[in-house]
């Protein structure tokens, strides 16, 4: 009785493994390949992902209309790159986008070091029939290059859809990794080329002996210096600022969450001892950069940022966090609270670029100086309705030919020199606020992508009066110029500038 029981079990997982066998053959291949969330150098396609990297399986096409169920293994295969050329029909949702920077770059994979396919311009539409794993590249037709599948940066194209909609993950595989910024002793880019969304440079020549960003006499120690950004927090804790009126030109702008403002100071002429408090970038630091052929320098910034900074910019970007750790090299530590301890200098910095070899004499348009044209309106009080903390206003001064600024209703002053900061210039530059998908902070608010090149409504005030116009930036090198409503450009006067980058709609009052 042992014997047949013994046998009949036999007989049982014999026939359980044969149906088995019999339904593996007839399901369809299944290609697998794991892929790193974030794209990693050292890393290549087919490796045993790290603890750091998160896993995801990418399924490669079947014949079967029934979406497989995943198979787990532990040595994937890789699927080979296929030579694209024509455009297959789309079998997922597709959704119409329109390019929102002046000229970008159409690519064979999703990556900059890939072949460039095509170009298109602000205002063509494309249709979106994928995307890479991390939802920062788009693949896309369009009506200019027909025949060809290509890869475009996501943020360069404002796209219409449902807020619970999605979009399939292209079949094709990721390209390489981006390399990292190699510049030579000029300060050039050995890697070639700019990311998209970034226009090639202007046909620009160096500074001689006038300041291309103030007007004034440029000092010959200075002319072969190229400028410098730092971004500086306007934290409440963090005024009054260090170095403020020492910077050329000061740039604001809103926050993630649209609750404050953050400062960057283009630094060139004039030396500052202290600046500072120094905080993290932000996007709109990668568009700024390019304007003043500058170099940057923050303390740190979400990962993704400072990845575009530090991997795909075309500037030098210095990051504290990383680069000077100990703050006993080019920059200092004073304190314990990470929102005012930080702070640099100009020897700092230009110690920093001589080391790296990145100093170099810009190659910049410059703004246009000029006498006051006609056709302003009087506009001795002017205020920006940045959040309640942040809230700005400035009062004309007549004797000074300046603008004296405020914050909150109390005189902004630099805490190096206990003055009150005035400036010649004040402009006020709309310009489209994007949420992006980039996470800024641990509640999950997302970066604002404010893009510096094109065009947009402005309002100059110089000399007690206000222009109404456009401000236009069209290559790198290209500083804001400014438009009246006629077409006819409104020159700044000579001094320093302060730009405020507000969103489109902002109504900014100002009055006689």
């Amino acid at each position: 009785m042992e014997g047949v029981f013994f046998m009949k079990q036999i007989y049982i997982l014999l026939t359980i493994l044969i149906i088995g066998l019999a339904a593996c053959t007839s399901s369809p291949t299944l290609e697998v390949t794991v892929e790193s969330k974030r794209e990693i150098e050292d890393t290549e396609i087919g490796e045993t992902a790290t603890s750091h990297e998160i896993q995801k399986v990418v399924y490669a096409t079947s014949t079967n209309t029934t979406m497989p169920t995943p198979i787990s293994t532990t040595q994937p295969t890789i699927t080979s790159t296929p030579n694209i050329s024509t455009v297959p029909t789309p079998t997922a949702m597709t959704y119409m986008g329109t390019v929102n920077a002046d000229v970008v770059n159409l690519r064979r994979e999703p990556n900059t070091e890939s072949e460039i396919v095509g170009q298109v311009e602000s205002g063509d539409t494309v249709t979106i029939i994928g995307r890479d794993e991390d939802s920062k590249w788009w693949q896309i037709t369009s009506d200019k290059h027909e025949d060809v599948l290509a890869w475009i940066f996501a943020e360069f194209v404002n796209v219409k859809m449902p807020a619970n909609a999605e979009i399939s993950m292209s079949d094709s595989p990721f390209g390489e990794p981006n390399v990292a910024v190699v510049y030579d002793a000029t300060g050039t880019n050995q890697a070639g080329g700019t990311m998209s969304g970034i226009p090639p440079a202007g046909n620009f020549e160096t500074p001689k002996g006038i300041n291309p960003l103030t007007g004034l006499a440029l000092p010959s120690n200075k002319q072969n210096l190229r400028p410098v950004i730092v971004c500086i927090n306007n934290d409440f804790v963090a005024r009054p600022q260090y170095g403020t009126s020492k910077a050329d030109v000061m740039y604001e702008y809103i926050m993630e969450g649209y609750f404050i403002t953050r400062f960057s100071g283009v630094f060139y002429s004039d030396e500052a001892d202290r600046i500072g408090p120094v905080r993290s970038a932000r996007l709109i630091n990668y568009y700024m950069a390019p304007l003043y052929e500058a170099a940057l320098m923050c303390s740190g910034a979400s990962d993704e940022v400072r990845y575009i900074l530090k991997h795909e910019a075309n500037f030098p970007y210095f990051d504290i966090d990383l680069d000077d750790p100990g703050n006993n090299v080019y920059s200092t530590s004073i304190g314990r609270d990470y929102r005012t301890r930080l702070q640099t200098s100009s020897a700092g910095f230009r110690q920093w670029m001589s080391e790296w070899h990145v100093e170099k004499s810009p190659k910049i348009r410059g703004f246009t100086f000029g006498d006051m044209p006609s056709g302003g309106v009087p506009a001795i009080s002017v205020s920006v309705p940045y959040p309640r903390s942040s809230r700005v206003s400035y009062s004309y001064d007549s004797s000074k030919g300046r603008y004296l600024r405020y914050m909150g209703d109390v005189a902004h002053t630099d805490g190096g020199t206990n003055k009150q900061l005035m400036y010649e210039n004040v402009l006020i530059q709309y310009a489209s606020h994007q949420d992006t998908d980039i996470v800024e902070d641990s509640l999950g608010t997302v970066s604002i992508r404010i893009n510096l090149f094109g065009s947009g409504q402005a309002i100059l005030f110089r000399d007690g009066h206000a222009f109404k116009g456009t401000w236009q930036s069209s290559n790198s090198g290209d500083t804001p110029r400014v438009f009246d409503e006629n077409g006819r450009e409104v020159p700044f006067k000579t001094g320093k500038t302060w730009i405020s980058v507000v969103p489109l709609n902002y109504v900014v009052d100002y009055s006689s």
